[in-house]
């Protein structure tokens, strides 16, 4: 991309790993701005962002993306190796149930989302936040295995494919 020494304001989308792309470059603010909302209605599953960004420094610009939120316990390890700079902290026991629920609902959300190929990855990421969960929890897995067999017989299980279309209530 030829890029002009103007166009010094650029919208980012990040990616998994710490990465980022650079989606478009301008050289007003506003256009960028207008450009960002517009990104977000249309994709709001998406992160874009907007950032002073010359094209000289591309290359050593480095960006601070806000995440808040669990990690597995490896993370900190692999971002030093990178020579990435990062910050941590450890969550009280509320906290870490809290946000165990949040990331159920990530990994869920990121399991409903894959293709084919990426389900298993998926899958297993899920089944580590519900296992971490389990034990925050003090639930055993026989527990969890009894109640899924109670449900199974009070509603069935998903095998017969159903689709409720409506019902009158």
């Amino acid at each position: 991309m030829n890029i002009s020494p103007f166009h010094v304001w650029a919208i980012v989308r990040f990616l998994p790993d710490m990465q980022r792309v650079v989606v478009k470059r301008f050289r007003r603010r506003s256009d960028a701005e207008e450009c960002l909302r517009v990104l977000r209605r249309a994709a709001a599953d998406r992160d874009y962002t907007l950032l002073y960004y010359p094209p000289d420094e591309e290359s050593t610009f480095m960006v601070r993306k806000e995440y808040n939120k669990l990690v597995r316990d490896r993370i900190p390890e692999l971002l030093a190796s990178q020579q990435i700079q990062f910050d941590i902290e450890t969550m009280s026991h509320s906290e870490y149930c809290h946000a165990l629920r949040q990331k159920l609902i990530e990994e869920a959300r990121e399991a409903a989302e894959a293709t084919d190929h990426d389900l298993i990855t998926e899958l297993a990421d899920l089944w580590e936040v519900i296992e971490a969960t389990m034990s925050a929890y003090r639930i055993q897995r026989n527990q969890v295995l009894a109640c899924q067999m109670q449900r199974r017989i009070e509603r069935g299980t998903f095998d017969r494919r159903l689709r409720l279309l409506w019902a009158e209530s």
